[in-house]
């Protein structure tokens, strides 16, 4: 059995209304409180999407051929690298295996690692550089970088047109909706007078359930492995790895 929660915009809305009115309430898709009630939502995504640095909206993005001699790669400006714990650029061949890993650093750190054997990257805004040029055996793998995208939102059509069935079916864009519609109940409260009174036990339900879904998220895995960043003077980051290992770890990568 499929235990995934799944909520249509429709549905979301009417639940929004519900636990702000204790009404069983429907409203018009072209009419004004349907598209508050959406904006608010959006918002809940954008701002739940925040909670944990994008982490659950993770994603791979290919950002073209490594080439001999150059040191950088340009990102789309609609993501942002994905830079948490054991995260790292990946130089794949044409079969999607991985023979190069790049590891995050600061940007002012970078310059220390040009003579290194190693590889090292840092993100600046859309433009990935990397700690030395890639040499012929890198020349031509594929530059693959972990990256945060932003939560699907729901895109409404000008106000006084007709809402398509596909906007209206389109599903939440997270694996447990009700934190997403606690949140956006509590957004829309603030913005209505009358409902304003009610933003302190909005907001503290909304935690609850947040605080909730994370002890279960957390719970549900190990914890990720976190690199201990070391500088090479005190590591052996200038030092050859012993051994055969799938991929490189903390100081010694």
């Amino acid at each position: 059995m499929n235990s995934e929660i799944l909520l249509t915009l429709d549905d979301a809305v009417e639940e929004v209304l519900g636990g702000l009115t204790g009404l069983d309430l429907t409203y018009q898709p072209d009419q004004d409180r349907y598209r508050a009630v959406v904006r608010q939502l959006n918002r809940a995504l954008r701002f739940n999407a925040l909670e944990q640095e994008w982490g659950y909206y993770s994603s791979v993005e290919a950002c073209g051929l490594a080439v001999a001699g150059e040191m950088a790669a340009t990102l789309r400006s609609s993501v942002r690298p994905r830079i948490i714990n054991d995260d790292a650029v990946r130089l794949v061949d044409n079969e999607g295996r991985p023979r190069r890993w790049a590891y995050f650093l600061p940007r002012d750190a970078l310059h220390k690692y040009r003579y290194i054997d190693g590889l090292w990257c840092a993100a600046t805004n859309t433009m990935l550089q990397f700690s030395r040029p890639f040499d012929g055996s890198e020349h031509g793998l594929e530059i693959q970088v972990p990256v945060m995208r932003e939560p699907t939102m729901f895109r409404l059509p000008e106000t006084g047109e007709a809402v398509p069935d596909e906007v209206r079916d389109q599903l939440i864009d997270f694996n447990y909706p009700d934190l997403i519609v606690a949140r956006a109940a509590y957004l829309y409260a603030q913005t209505d007078p009358v409902m304003q009174p009610r933003v302190q036990t909005l907001e503290g339900q909304y935690k609850d359930l947040m605080y909730q879904v994370m002890e279960r998220d957390k719970r549900a895995t190990d914890d990720p492995y976190i690199n201990d960043f070391r500088l090479p003077i005190q590591g052996s980051l200038h030092e050859p790895v012993h051994g055969h290992h799938a991929h490189p770890h903390a100081d010694g990568r």
